[in-house]
């Protein structure tokens, strides 16, 4: 009825009134996740981050606010398999609900959130990664997507407070000496750094994650008006510059003064060592509010997809309603992580790095979704999102067992980024299904 109807889009969208500000901040701090792995990337590669990282991400965000952001805040649908299912059917649904929950289960998130929580309060790591996923789960699940907005709000604040101090404090420590840049190993002056050509574009193509990351899709969604969306984007752009901006520069700061740590403890070790007590506190504060934003919109939309494309349409869970759907998908999602978190924490680069998947198999039929042109069947996009994501998750199988061996092929297997072939496999059989007649 509509009510539900009313409470449901409430609970999702957050009414679909988001205003600017608010769209901005969460936005900008949904970025902003894998902080910890920034550090370890400035650190160990230097100025490339800044492309890696940024530019590359800048410029597919620009192409999405001007082309993509209108369309998704006009249409009806909550999420990107609706959007995909509405244009291909409901088979074409549930494979991208499948697919696109691979890069939406916060486990990596999840494990930081612990070690940053153990770190902070000395409590046993396992009770670190569940009262910290906990927290998370129950305030989204009273609030929905607006408690995500308000929370992403102030995580946005803190962010930009603690790394603006430390970066203040890691200036001062050098005495604001800009020539301590000539200490650096010269790989990390150099834009582009020593990597190859292949290497440096299959960063761009990571960066096309935007068009099919959910958490983009969702706060388009949500906007107050198309323009809002569109604007909400461009605004965010000028704040990752700005953050990119303090995360860089620090961490250059890092491996001048501290040359032999752990790379992914660049951040922690140079705020242990710059900053007072109390300014530190704070800085561990922004570090896992940084995070927690992140791991918190994916706890969101993980619940989401496993809502609504998978209890609502079991018999068991039917007669309930869909926020409650939701609200049983975000435990779900958050059991899960938590799990994995605890079980194999040295396995959850492997669940981040599918980007590496999910891209080939999801980019080009969702662009096509927008389209009202036939240009695939339903059958063809069912076999492209499946075959890319299988032919794709074989390769980088092939990529790490090609390591063991020393032959021509398997060293041609490894001058490959497993993204690299995705995308090529993905528009190779694009290529044959627009030119097969249709029916």
């Amino acid at each position: 009825n509509e009510k539900d109807s009313d409470a449901t889009n409430n609970f999702i969208l957050a009414g679909r009134k988001v205003t600017l500000p608010f769209f901005v901040a969460s936005l900008v701090a949904t970025w902003y996740g894998n902080i910890l792995g920034i550090g370890e990337f400035v650190y160990r590669k230097g100025l490339v981050a800044w492309f890696c990282f940024g530019i590359v991400y800048y410029a597919s965000a620009f192409i999405y606010a001007v082309f993509v952001a209108t369309k998704v805040r006009g249409s009806l649908f909550q999420s990107i398999p609706e959007q995909i299912g509405a244009r291909f059917g409901k088979y074409s649904q549930t494979i991208s609900s499948v697919v696109i929950l691979l890069i939406t289960f916060p486990a990596v998130y999840v494990l930081m959130v612990g070690v940053l929580f153990q770190m902070f309060t000395g409590l046993n790591f396992i009770v670190s990664v569940v009262l910290g996923t906990v927290i998370s789960a129950v305030y989204l699940s009273i609030g929905g997507f607006r408690s995500n907005i308000v929370t992403n709000s102030v995580q946005f604040i803190l962010m930009y407070v603690g790394f603006g101090i430390l970066l203040i404090y890691s200036l001062a420590s050098v005495n604001f000496d800009i020539s301590i840049v000539n200490n650096l190993p010269s790989s990390h002056k150099q834009f582009f750094g020593e990597e190859s050509w292949q290497y440096i574009f299959s960063w761009f193509l990571i960066s096309l994650q935007t068009f099919v990351d959910p958490s983009f899709y969702q706060r388009c969604a949500t906007a107050k008006s198309p323009k809002t969306a569109r604007n909400g984007i461009l605004v965010s752009i000028i704040f990752w510059i700005l953050f990119d901006s303090l995360t860089i520069v620090s961490g250059l700061i890092a491996k001048v003064k501290f040359p032999n740590i752990e790379p992914i403890l660049a951040y922690p070790v140079l705020s242990d060592n710059v900053l007072p007590h109390i300014l530190k506190g704070i800085f561990i504060v922004s570090m896992l509010a940084t995070i927690i934003s992140t791991m918190d919109s994916y706890s969101f939309l993980s619940g989401l997809i496993i809502g609504k494309e998978f209890l609502a349409k079991s018999r068991l869970f039917r007669r309930i309603s869909a926020v409650n759907h939701v609200r049983i998908g975000i435990v779900i999602s958050c059991a899960f992580s938590i799990s994995i978190a605890i079980a194999i924490p040295s396995a959850i680069d492997i669940i981040y790095k599918t980007s590496s998947i999910v891209v080939p198999a999801l980019l080009i039929p969702l662009v096509a979704s927008y389209t009202n042109r036939a240009i695939f069947t339903p059958t063809q996009v069912n076999l492209l999102m499946m075959l890319s994501s299988v032919a794709t998750l074989f390769f980088s199988i092939l990529k790490e067992y090609a390591k063991h061996f020393s032959t021509n092929f398997f060293s041609f297997i490894l001058g490959f980024e497993p993204m690299v072939f995705g995308v090529i496999f993905s528009l190779f059989l694009s290529l044959m299904f627009l030119l097969t007649p249709k029916k």
